[in-house]
């Protein structure tokens, strides 16, 4: 049988395997959590690098159009200096004098518009391009 004396070192014992127990879950819980909020942070800069990507794609779409449709597009360079969001725009608009069409014939007056973006965002230089091509007499007005 069992004295007063057994009783109470066997439940020291059990209530010190309870307290080394609830460290060891605490200490789990907290790598989980610290891997969670690990995710989380990639998941927002991934976020917020793909939300710049886009309107940086925008920014290039708008300024093709704007220089593809001027109704007297010329060869011209001009670089255009970063705004707030520290993307710097080239637009570049030359003759192409080289291009044939299925029959082989040359198009003339033809110029292929570029738009270059240039930007770092901290973790190195990055350049997105989008070009087209345009015919000189497709935005003239009709008289």
């Amino acid at each position: 049988m069992k004295t007063f004396r057994d009783q109470i070192h066997a439940t020291r014992r059990r209530a010190g395997l309870t307290l080394l127990e609830i460290v060891l879950a605490l200490a789990v819980f907290s790598i989980a959590a610290l891997a969670l909020v690990g995710t989380i942070n990639q998941i927002a800069d991934a976020g917020t690098e793909s939300q710049q990507l886009l309107e940086i794609e925008q920014s290039l779409e708008s300024l093709i159009d704007e220089y593809g449709k001027m109704p007297q597009i010329r060869e011209m360079d001009e670089q255009i200096k970063p705004g707030a969001d520290g993307v710097a725009y080239r637009v570049l608009i030359e003759q192409v004098k080289d291009l044939q069409n299925q029959d082989g014939r040359f198009l003339q007056n033809t110029f292929r518009v570029l738009v270059v973006a240039r930007w770092d965002d901290g973790s190195g230089p990055f350049e997105l391009q989008a070009e087209t091509y345009r015919y000189a007499g497709a935005f003239l007005p009709v008289n």
